[in-house]
């Protein structure tokens, strides 16, 4: 006897979320087209096709949905540095600090060179309009600070395990990484034909590799210090 099966039913909260997600992509692709002060609620609510209240009802303003946005930054980018160790039949676990950070960066720049990127590129964008001293948007500097913390950790960790050398300075150095990161992505945003994107992070790789892999000999921060 043949059985008819119906999909089942979303949840309510299932709904929501959906509904919430796609919020947000049609914000970032906005934002990241248009920039933070030309996207409006009312443009990303068209933009996602949904009635024009949908995006008040969810997140209440536009800051809100940029905290959103922040929030979800940092397990993006955890869930794509483990989903590309995974096709490598390795896992985050088993990685020294110093391989993890080194990773993680070359996922957070190869995110940049995919098709699929609008969160990402999104929140490139938004880092800018952090930069003038009366920025509306907090959420985006809390969660800097947030990055520059958990990479310094990082480092430490790293000096820990003695994968990391035990001579840098894990605050300034976590500075230099999100700068360095960040400058290179968006110098490939603006600019994507400037060089193979392989090359640039095959550099960036040498650079962190050079600076903070425990055995190397360079100039110590402690020796260049005056």
């Amino acid at each position: 006897m043949n059985v008819t099966r119906h999909p089942r039913r979303r949840t309510q909260a299932e709904r929501r979320a959906a509904s919430e997600d796609a919020l947000l992509r049609a914000a970032a692709e906005l934002i990241a087209e248009r920039g933070f002060e030309r996207t409006s609620l009312r443009s990303i609510a068209g933009h996602a096709g949904t009635s024009r209240e949908m995006p008040a009802y969810h997140f209440g303003s536009k800051e809100s949905l940029i905290a959103r946005l922040a929030d979800r930054a940092p397990r993006r980018t955890l869930d794509a540095t483990t989903q590309a160790l995974e096709r490598t039949d390795r896992r985050i676990e088993d990685l020294s600090a110093f391989g993890t950070l080194r990773v993680a960066i070359k996922t957070y720049l190869e995110t940049f060179g995919g098709a699929d990127a609008p969160e990402e590129r999104a929140l490139l964008v938004l880092w800018g309009a952090t930069f003038p001293s009366g920025s509306v948007l907090p959420a985006l500097v809390d969660a800097d600070r947030q990055t520059h913390r958990d990479i310094a950790e990082t480092i430490r960790a790293g000096q820990q395990d003695g994968s990391i050398r035990a001579d840098v300075d894990a605050d300034a150095t976590a500075v230099v990484v999100m700068g360095m990161a960040r400058g290179v992505a968006a110098i490939c945003l603006a600019h994507p034909d400037a060089a193979d994107p392989r090359n640039v992070r095959a550099a960036c790789d040498v650079v962190i590799s050079a600076s903070l892999q425990a055995g190397n000999a360079t100039a110590t921060s402690r020796g260049t210090r005056r």
